[in-house]
């Protein structure tokens, strides 16, 4: 496993963020449902620090094309850094 501690996490640039979410996003699409549903709460929680700083995010909504799911899809990596 490679997620962070909240202190990590508080420390990580926004770009780092942004990549760890990605990375997230994209192992959620392993088999096990414990492991996506983890990789979805540490997304949203690298969004949510993005957004405490200031940065505007979209939602990462399951359905739709109002967020950003589909581009983090495409650019993370499976059990990429910051993926559950």
């Amino acid at each position: 496993m490679s997620y962070k501690t909240d202190e990590q996490i508080e420390s990580a640039t926004n770009m780092e963020l942004f990549t760890w979410m990605a990375n997230a996003i994209q192992t959620t699409t392993c088999i096990g449902h414990t492991k996506g549903d983890q990789n979805e709460r540490y997304a949203r929680r690298y969004r949510d620090v993005l957004i405490a700083r200031g940065v505007s995010v979209p939602p990462i909504n399951l359905f739709g094309e109002d967020g950003i799911r589909e581009m983090l899809y495409e650019l993370g990596r499976y059990n990429g850094e910051g993926s559950f």
